[in-house]
């Protein structure tokens, strides 16, 4: 999140090269929601349900409605809802993956021990 703040800091002027911002958004915030999962699960994997998984995404999309208003003070940077939708559907699917792999590794290891 501290990076996140940081890189939203950048005066738009400042921020390096050409890339695709939706693309950033989707892939960093993908890794902050997989990240929400540890606390919102006590870093469990047997807690890891659609409950923790919502609760993951909400507050990673947060975070990000906070760092769109963040940017609002950044000179040359503007808020965006696209940014917004971004970060929530990056979150989404880095949790959803987390929650696949988790069924995966519960059933692999339910068959290990038979």
């Amino acid at each position: 999140m501290a990076l996140i703040f940081y890189a939203s800091s950048v005066p738009g002027d400042e921020l390096p090269g050409h890339f695709w911002d939706k693309a950033v958004h989707f892939l960093v915030y993908g890794g902050l929601g997989v990240l929400f999962l540890l606390p919102v699960t006590d870093a469990r994997l047997d807690r890891l349900n659609a409950r923790s998984a919502v609760l993951a995404v909400f507050f990673a999309t947060l975070y990000g409605a906070f760092d769109e208003i963040h940017q609002s003070f950044t000179p040359e940077r503007t808020p965006d809802l696209r940014d917004l939708l971004a970060d929530c559907l990056g979150a989404s699917l880095g949790v959803v993956v987390m929650l696949m792999l988790a069924v995966i590794w519960t059933r692999a290891s339910g068959r290990s021990r038979r």
